[in-house]
């Protein structure tokens, strides 16, 4: 009797095991970066959309991380939370932080350090692939640096303005050449006259990265950019410090060659 009412038991558990992997799956991660002209675009009354930490110096006006989504390609849903609890330190990324200062800050209001960020990144995705924290951050720095979207961008003349337009063609020709067919294009629509004019936004480049994050890869699900012909890519102005320039292309990060190896 004994036997038999543990096999229910027993089967439960092994059930319940068996959904939080299945939960927990995931094949492929997708990194979001996002272009911090649109970002701190003014808002109503010339409101600032975006603040950075005084103490420490402006990110870099170049497209920066915003995190590093789980994906399950099968599903093409996103995968996330998949720990009850979650155990963020700072302390492994001590090497990487002026990298994340520079490259995945906070630019939300009021103004803070990233750390906020960092940790709901890790604990919402993060947590769900077989990374440590060093190595999570560490190849989402550095496949954003190999990405080199701005570069990209301005080599074909794509460059940021407050008056030129670009259509979505050119700015899909001048990437693929660089990263494959791995990224989708999102924009921000700013209404002008509803529903009939309005302006798009460069806001975000979507790249898809392999589930180990060493590798950009053409992504397993396809989806289309929600932007229309022609998109506006403006000027990076970070206005809690008052500075305004056009963007330069970083295209390397901080990671000394052993520190790379290392990730």
């Amino acid at each position: 009797m004994a036997g038999s009412k543990a096999l229910p038991t027993f089967c439960f558990l092994l059930c319940a095991a068996s959904c939080a992997l299945a939960a927990a799956s995931y094949d492929y991660m997708i990194l979001s970066l996002i272009w911090p002209g649109t970002s701190c675009q003014p808002g109503w009354f010339w409101k600032p959309s975006c603040c950075v930490d005084p103490l420490i110096d402006n990110p870099e006006r170049d497209f920066l991380v915003e995190t590093m989504e789980t994906y399950d390609s099968v599903t093409g849903k996103l995968v996330a939370k998949c720990e009850p609890s979650c155990r963020f330190l700072m302390n492994p990324l001590a090497g990487l932080t002026d990298d994340l200062n520079a490259y995945w800050p906070s630019l939300s209001c009021p103004a803070q350090n990233g750390k906020q960020k960092w940790k709901d990144a890790w604990c919402t995705y993060g947590n769900c692939t077989s990374l440590s924290e060093v190595n999570y951050f560490g190849r989402a720095l550095q496949l954003r640096a190999r990405a080199d979207v701005l570069h990209a961008l301005g080599s074909k003349a794509i460059i940021p303005s407050e008056t030129k337009s670009y259509s979505l063609e050119d700015i899909n020709d001048a990437l693929v050449p660089r990263i494959g067919f791995s990224f989708t294009v999102v924009c921000t629509r700013n209404y002008i006259i509803w529903p009939l004019i309005y302006d798009d936004y460069l806001t975000q480049i979507r790249v898809c990265v392999s589930s180990d994050g060493r590798s950009i890869i053409t992504c397993p699900n396809g989806r289309e950019s929600n932007c229309g012909d022609t998109v506006k890519f403006p000027t990076v102005s970070y206005p809690l410090h008052g500075r305004e320039d056009n963007a330069v292309s970083s295209t390397v990060i901080k990671l000394t060659s052993g520190d790379e190896m290392a990730l």
